[in-house]
């Protein structure tokens, strides 16, 4: 078998891998995954009961929905029509909204594919497809996910555009390439206004490309403009007429958003920032960034802005470089751009720089250097990759969602979706559970029957007193109280606590990064299990000590 027959069937294997991670892997990186996705459109869609954020509310709106509901509003429909009044499983639900990440996910392959030098493209194609990036980040329903795909685009339209100027065959397509890289512009910003720390070199290089195309004149510069400006008119005015409509209802002008407006002053406000926790300003620069692109990456990309810089990698006068050149220069531009301007605000996650994994990606390959890596290169890519696609594509919180799947089956115990009792749900010291996935029926909450707390990290006696008070409102049926915790959490609470409560069920693995010490104490199996426990709360009042 030849090296590049291998070298396919290995990209074939990651490409399944892919897919298993995208409906497999239930490991639950930060709550935005769902809440800023799924938990928006289930709710309208398929009538579940539903959670909505802050950023939802109509008051200030801070997101947009549009791109929301093209990803997984329409594929919810889809779900709805096939459902036909039938009770929903919120395993599909879980299917059809990591479905279209992963489709769209092959946007980035395209991407990689059409950025590198022909004779590199194999190569890069498995740096990209064998990065953890690719197979957590990118197959969820995250924001920042559509954000990488539009800053690849934006790449491959700008290649496309300096390509038109040295062959006369594509020329005639660079009105066409401005056009669709302004929609994409918009569409970005739309989605997440951190999208022009990533797009300002590109719109500096479309500037310049504008102005050598029209040769400095102000007519023809116009003309050029026209139809680019016509588009960003027309996708700002979709944008803010459904979100208008979406919001309020109305599109009076009393009513307008404009939400990425609303989502900056929100976050230009240090208090606002503080509720969601605040990092040093060199977060996204000494840890983010390096874990995004791992060691192994990150020091080809270094070595490679450095050649640039130093002129060392191509001989070539600036005035006369190629495409692959200029190209080059951009990947750095944007790199520099992200992380300079992302690391000006106090609130630093590593998801935010995911939209660099493509240009870090062509950056290193066209430059060559990787090309020659060695096997210690491939040992600390391999490793480094496995490691946090375990973690978070399965242990990071893993029991939460299988934890929602299981508390269903156990409300609804047959396939018509019918119940023998009233159910009162706890979750302690969990992330935020995505009501969504729960699969339950708003009109079951409406009524009464069915409750969720979610207590967060509260303190035991607080999360005791909460389960102790539990009443049933409808007394229709039978009242069942259930608490889902770390098991390590449940050992907290004293014996006299412990005995009112009896393992249903557990889910393995489930990894509480913030408790590593009481996981250790607790032992693997328990350490790494989340459990779900039946509570006698009359028991649990009895146990409560009297001055409570």
């Amino acid at each position: 078998m030849t090296r590049a027959n291998l070298g396919r069937y290995a990209y074939l294997g990651l490409v399944i891998l892919r897919v298993l991670s995208a409906f497999l892997g239930t490991g639950y990186i930060h709550p935005d995954e769902y809440f800023q996705n799924g938990e928006v459109t289930a709710g309208h869609v398929l009538g579940l009961n539903t959670h909505l954020t802050w950023e939802w509310n109509p008051v200030f709106p801070c997101r947009s929905v549009v791109p929301v509901w093209l990803t997984t509003g329409l594929p919810f429909l889809v779900l709805q029509h096939f459902q036909k009044g039938g009770h929903l499983s919120p395993r599909f639900v879980f299917a059809a909204e990591r479905l279209p990440f992963l489709l769209s996910s092959f946007l980035l392959d395209y991407s990689v594919y059409h950025l590198v030098h022909d004779s590199a493209r194999l190569h890069a194609l498995l740096l990209l497809a064998s990065s953890y990036v690719m197979h957590t980040y990118q197959v969820r329903p995250f924001s920042n996910s559509t954000e990488a795909i539009l800053v690849a685009v934006s790449l491959v339209l700008l290649k496309g555009l300096f390509t038109g100027e040295v062959d006369r065959k594509t020329s005639k397509r660079g009105p066409a390439y401005l056009a669709l890289l302004v929609f994409v512009c918009v569409s970005g910003l739309f989605t997440r206004i951190t999208f022009v720390a990533f797009f300002l070199p590109i719109g500096f290089e479309l500037l310049k490309w504008s102005l050598r195309e029209t040769r400095f004149s102000l007519h023809a510069l116009a003309r050029l403009l026209s139809l680019p400006l016509l588009v960003a008119f027309t996708t700002v005015l979709v944008f803010v007429y459904a979100d208008s409509a979406y919001f309020h209802g109305s599109t009076w002008l009393s009513t307008i958003e404009f939400t990425p407006l609303n989502f900056l002053r929100y976050n230009l406000l240090p208090s606002n920032l503080a509720e969601h926790g605040l990092h040093p300003r060199w977060l996204h620069l000494v840890v983010n960034f390096p874990m995004i692109a791992t060691p192994g990456l990150l020091f080809y990309v270094l070595w490679a802005e450095l050649d640039i810089a130093t002129s060392r990698s191509r001989e070539i006068k600036k005035d006369r470089a190629g495409v692959v050149e200029r190209m080059q220069t951009v990947y750095q531009w944007v790199r520099l751009s992200a992380t300079s301007i992302l690391s000006i605000q106090p609130h630093q996650e590593p998801r935010f720089l995911t939209p660099l994994l493509v240009p870090m990606i062509a950056l290193a390959v066209n430059n060559a250097r990787i090309l020659q890596a060695r096997r210690p290169f491939m040992i600390l890519w391999v490793v480094s990759n496995l490691a946090l696609a375990a973690l978070f594509g399965i242990l990071h919180q893993g029991g939460v969602v299988p934890s929602l799947f299981r508390v269903h089956d156990i409300i609804y115990h047959d396939a018509r979706g019918m119940r023998s009792y009233d159910y009162q749900i706890v979750y302690w010291k969990t992330y935020m559970p995505p009501r969504h996935l729960l699969g339950i029926r708003q009109a079951d909450v409406d009524s009464g029957s069915i409750v969720v707390h979610d207590v967060a990290g509260t303190s035991p006696a607080l999360m005791v007193d909460s389960l102790a008070l539990l009443t049933n409102s409808t007394f229709s049926k039978p009242l069942s109280a259930l608490l889902v915790a770390p098991f390590h959490a449940v050992r907290e609470l004293d014996k006299g606590l412990r005995e009112c409560m009896r393992e249903r069920d557990r889910v393995f693995p489930h990894l509480d990064l913030d408790h590593i010490a009481e996981s250790v104490q607790a032992g693997w199996r328990d350490g790494l299990s989340l459990g779900i426990f039946d509570v006698n709360t009359a028991c649990l009042r009895e146990a409560l000590p009297s001055e409570r």
